[in-house]
């Protein structure tokens, strides 16, 4: 059968779209991590992955880029294609804080990266060594203002750091400072008791304290956490006292809508699942599944209120 000459000059432009346009995703994802495996931000882009790879049907690979604050995965992924296959799991660090901790962090948080969605809240959590003999905030403030104490956290300029500098502002007390980079390491001291406190995000303390190996002194998120309902929050001492960590799925800029959408829909379908939930609350973690304008809203509120802390604080980490 014969085509007109103008329905065989439209058949190719109609055909076109449909051979250019291959839905999203149709191969491996990349997802980022500015840390070394075991600690949050990598137990939780983890579980990103696993719900990426169930809701999308696509394989999700996790890599570790740790250094510099997750400025070198920041960097790394800015410098990938954007197309949808290269993602980041954003962290209070990438999100807000080292746009004022580096002098050139190499990105701009608010505009270089499109926000996918929350994962998930943490609180930090202050522990002490059994042999310090406190077990809570206020004991812990009297022991301080009676000898001089020790402290460490497990980033410099990151959340556990601004936990430990707003506790001792509050609390009124001076203590020696003793920066870790990464929980691990302060485990080697805390454990013993050759430092006498500390903060790390609560996933990662958690079991120390579960195990009796540590004491839970409280928690830094304004209530209680629902991962850890016994343990009190450091603001029912000190009103007005709060730093947690929240961490999300973001994309370079430029990556397409249709991935945003499509990688949106597919987390908060995978974080309302009950063994999700279950599985978060175990870690100490609180889902927060929603939208990338509520995503951003949040970037931007603690970029301004955690950049205002760093420089009255007068931290810098080079």
């Amino acid at each position: 059968m014969k085509l007109s000459r103008r329905a065989a000059l439209a058949a190719p432009l109609l055909a076109t779209p449909a051979l250019a346009q291959t839905p999203w995703p149709n191969r491996p994802i990349r997802i980022l991590v500015g840390f070394p495996a075991g600690g949050t931000t990598d137990l939780l882009g983890r579980i990103a992955g696993q719900i990426l790879t169930e809701e999308l049907g696509q394989p999700v690979v996790i890599e570790n880029r740790p250094g510099a604050g997750s400025n070198i995965a920041a960097q790394a992924v800015l410098r990938s294609p954007a197309d949808g296959y290269t993602l980041m799991l954003g962290s209070p660090g990438t999100n807000a804080i080292n746009a004022h901790l580096y002098s050139n962090a190499g990105y701009d948080p608010l505009t270089d990266f499109l926000p996918i969605s929350q994962i998930a809240e943490v609180p930090n959590m202050m522990a002490a060594h059994p042999s310090l003999g406190v077990r809570d905030v206020a004991g812990l403030i009297a022991l301080a203002k009676q000898r001089r104490l020790s402290y460490g956290e497990t980033s410099i300029g990151g959340s556990t750091h601004l936990s430990a500098e707003m506790f001792r502002l509050m609390a009124g007390i001076e203590a020696t400072h003793v920066p870790y980079r990464g929980s691990a390491p302060m485990m080697v001291d805390l454990l013993p008791g050759r430092i006498d406190f500390g903060f790390d995000n609560l996933p990662t303390i958690i079991n120390h304290v579960r195990s009796g190996a540590l004491v839970a002194i409280g928690v830094t998120s304004a209530r209680r956490s629902p991962g850890a309902p016994d343990i009190a929050a450091i603001a029912e001492t000190l009103p007005g006292y709060e730093v947690t960590a929240w961490f999300g799925l973001v994309a370079p800029r430029g990556t397409p809508a249709e991935a945003i959408t499509r990688a949106n829909a597919a987390l908060r379908s995978g974080l309302a699942k009950p063994e999700v939930v279950s599985r978060l609350r175990e870690l100490g973690a609180t889902p927060l599944p929603g939208t990338p304008a509520e995503y951003q809203a949040r970037n931007v509120a603690e970029h301004a209120r955690l950049g205002e802390l760093i420089r009255r604080l007068g931290i810098k980490a080079d």
